[in-house]
């Protein structure tokens, strides 16, 4: 078998399929999995729990097609010394010897072959099918998964739940003193009862990895009992999903929160790094003192007698406020919010502040809930 590829479209999809790769398991999972059918290639890479499946087209191929299995890195490393060209491979099926010539020269290295490579995980009966734009998907990820908590105390908790009814889909992240949701309600989800299931942290970091909020097209969620997959025109990724069940998060959203800010997203942010820096690093506190048309930023580390102090302009709804924050959770959802102002509402020490941006696409609902922590 012989087939022709642009080298640098064969990098980009084994490096995009080796991000799976990592830990410890079978000497097969440092492998990848190469099918060539008809003028297409698919790559598929698995570290035992996710799969991920890269598909690319093929300049040219002569032979019958095949499948085997080559050491990543033996091909990506080559792959990026070399400038973009076509690059034609032949299989030796007799010793099973990928050859490789470019322009100026040839390298070659033993491969396995493909029914080694561990099978796929049976995905049962037909799952919930749910479809969206890739865009929509890739915020509703972003905007929640660094809110996941990383105790495994409660493991449910360290994922990405997803909870989809006729009127509209939700992501949610919560680790206990931070919680985000993003939720679309303008989507045709075609689903007639309510239906949740929870992602692990590591496939919706590949997720976020693989795709882009820039890209056209649609996504096609499959959910099933254990497993959920996610298919686009050029890529498939099947995943374990999370055990157990979700917290019931709509009921830590706070309705009556009576205090209104509005602030610069970028003024805000660049204050809380600022500040932060001088914060206790045990706790990393930082104080806000609200006024009308000022937010004070204050910080100190009495341990090391430093301290910060910086002014913002905003407009608030009550005369004055006092509450602290985590800086981390601060610049976490400040650094993700997808809008030039936001809002927060706050209420009393003793519920969630609610931030959301001010503006954006119509139908899409984010909100953050932060715990204040007592003022000090």
């Amino acid at each position: 078998m012989k087939l022709t590829i642009l080298s640098d479209l064969l990098r980009d999809h084994l490096q995009l399929v080796a991000k799976v790769i990592g830990g410890k398991g079978l000497a097969i999972m440092e492998f990848a999995l190469v099918e060539v059918k008809g003028e297409k290639m698919s790559l598929t890479a698995t570290d035992g729990e996710t799969r991920i499946c890269s598909h690319v087209d093929l300049s040219s191929k002569e032979g019958e097609d095949m499948s085997f299995c080559v050491r990543v890195r033996q091909l990506v490393e080559p792959l990026r010394e070399i400038p973009n060209q076509m690059i034609q491979f032949e299989l030796n099926t007799e010793d099973y010897e990928l050859h490789g010539k470019y322009n100026n020269g040839f390298f070659s290295f033993p491969v396995i072959k493909g029914e080694d490579f561990p099978e796929v995980q049976s995905l049962g009966d037909e799952g919930l099918k749910v479809k969206m734009p890739i865009a929509n998907f890739y915020e509703g990820l972003d905007n929640t998964v660094y809110a996941t908590t990383v105790d495994d105390v409660r493991p449910i908790m360290t994922g990405v739940h997803v909870d989809i009814r006729p009127e509209h889909i939700t992501f949610v992240a919560t680790n206990g003193f931070l919680l985000s949701y993003y939720r679309h309600s303008m989507l045709e989800l075609n689903v007639n009862e309510q239906h949740r299931y929870t992602l692990h942290k590591k496939p919706v970091q590949l997720l976020l990895q693989v795709l882009s909020k820039s890209d056209n097209g649609d996504i096609e969620l499959e959910f099933h009992p254990n497993f959920a997959l996610f298919k686009t025109e050029t890529l498939e990724l099947q995943c374990r999903l999370l055990e157990g069940k979700y917290p019931n998060y709509e009921t830590v959203i706070p309705k009556d929160n009576d205090k209104l800010l509005e602030a610069d997203r970028l003024q805000l942010l660049a204050a809380t790094r600022r500040v932060a820096v001088f914060a206790n690093k045990a706790m990393g506190l930082i104080n806000f003192d609200f006024s009308p048309s000022e937010l004070v930023l204050k910080a100190t580390d009495q341990d090391f007698s430093t301290k910060a102090e910086e002014a913002v302009p905003v407009s608030f709804s009550a005369p004055e406020a006092r509450f602290s924050f985590r800086a981390e959770h601060l610049i976490q959802l400040l650094t993700v919010m997808p809008s030039e102002t936001i809002s927060m509402r706050i209420g009393d020490a003793s519920r969630a502040a609610l931030v959301t941006p001010i503006g954006g696409e119509a139908g899409v609902e984010i909100v953050v809930a932060v715990m204040p922590l007592v003022y000090g």
